[in-house]
């Protein structure tokens, strides 16, 4: 097998591989990105997210997106620009970020998927533009044991001599946070970090 330049992401199908779209939507000349608040009942619930998902077999990261647009808010007809980028995060999510356009969509025409969704909103680009986000620090803590079934399983690291710092939990350095604060709503975290790349693209 030969190498290439291309990017690759090590140790890629061990991670939970999703995708979103950044949809875009342009009313009277003017942009604003479509936002979904997560229903209470899914992981991260409450949290605001872009709409996407888990990456299924047999499909393609920007498939994976489109479908889930489809299946959360029922948005079709998403004029697709690119590929923003790729994000993995220390939890072990990797999201593949897409950016997207719509004309003239109005909210009150979206078929929210209550199930998965429970409101979605639109905020102008032009408060990402003109508003550096808020950043925080958040310190990332490894344990060398999980629970599984109500079993605590332990890593082997007295019995492989591994140094005495995999003993016991060893932190890592904070990693910056970024938070945007649009009236009552906190956008933060991995949507924040995908929607400040993606005014590079505006």
């Amino acid at each position: 097998m030969k190498l290439d330049f291309t990017e690759k992401i090590i140790g890629k199908e061990r991670y939970f591989n999703s995708a979103v779209i950044v949809l875009v939507v342009e009313k009277n000349k003017e942009k604003y990105f479509l936002f979904e608040k997560r229903a209470a009942t899914v992981r991260q619930g409450g949290d605001i997210s872009l709409p996407g998902g888990k990456i299924e077999k047999e499909e393609t990261s920007l498939d994976a997106a489109l479908r889930e647009c489809h299946e959360e808010i029922g948005i079709k007809g998403i004029r697709v620009e690119g590929k923003i980028g790729t994000l993995v995060i220390p939890s072990g999510i990797m999201v593949e970020a897409f950016l997207g356009f719509v004309e003239d969509y109005e909210l009150k025409n979206l078929k929210i998927n209550e199930h998965e969704v429970e409101e979605c909103f639109l905020v102008p680009v032009e408060f990402f533009k003109n508003n550096k986000p808020r950043i925080e620090k958040l310190e990332v803590e490894t344990k060398p044991y999980y629970y599984e079934g109500g079993i605590k399983y332990v890593f082997p690291a007295e019995e492989l001599n591994l140094p005495k710092i995999y003993h016991s939990p060893w932190k890592s350095p904070p990693r910056e946070v970024f938070l945007y604060i649009y009236e009552d709503k906190v956008i933060w975290g991995l949507t924040a970090e995908i929607i400040k790349e993606s005014i590079k693209y505006l």
